[in-house]
């Protein structure tokens, strides 16, 4: 479940690409068309499911429409380890913390709970697969760009197909807000 956001980031993605002079093979970028903010990943269901999941969503999100700023870098688990590379949120993120905790409630009956887990509002951008890489990642988290402005009128559940060449998602229904 999650927010579309490839469109309103493709302009700024140039610049935080160029922020990485070596090993920059070694860096994953997910295909600007496939970047959203999660808001719940489910991982496999049946599709037994789908009906009943849609039908609570409907019943229990209650947020109204928002507007989210985009004005951060970020990565996990830390600057001497990245995993993730990501974009942060910070006008907003109470509104996305608070669906988050609405769609939790709302699934807590069909899908897993992993209660280590605190919902940080991100956008994921790459990933880094190997682990005995070193990338300096300081210049990407030192990276300053204007605020990016959206406004948040619906959320999505996508369905997440995997092929050879990568992820593929499809919006299976739209909730607006």
């Amino acid at each position: 479940i999650a927010i579309p956001i490839c469109t309103v980031i493709k302009p700024v993605l140039p610049l935080l690409k160029s922020k990485f002079n070596r090993n920059y093979e070694h860096i994953k970028w997910i295909p600007t068309a496939n970047i959203h903010l999660t808001l719940k990943f489910i991982g496999n269901i049946s599709t037994n499911y789908i009906p009943i999941l849609i039908q609570s969503l409907k019943k229990d999100i209650i947020q109204s429409s928002f507007k989210l700023a985009i004005e951060s870098t970020g990565v996990f688990p830390s600057s001497h380890s990245p995993r993730v590379l990501w974009l942060g949120i910070k006008r907003g993120a109470e509104e996305l913390i608070s669906l988050h905790t609405q769609i939790e409630k709302s699934l807590g009956k069909i899908t897993a709970k992993n209660p280590e887990l605190t919902f940080t509002p991100h956008i994921t951008i790459a990933k880094i697969p190997q682990k005995f890489v070193k990338i300096d990642v300081l210049p990407f988290l030192n990276t300053v760009y204007s605020p990016i402005e959206l406004s948040v009128n619906s959320i999505c559940l996508y369905e997440n197909k995997l092929f050879p060449e990568g992820s593929k998602y499809r919006i299976l229904n739209e909730f607006p807000l």
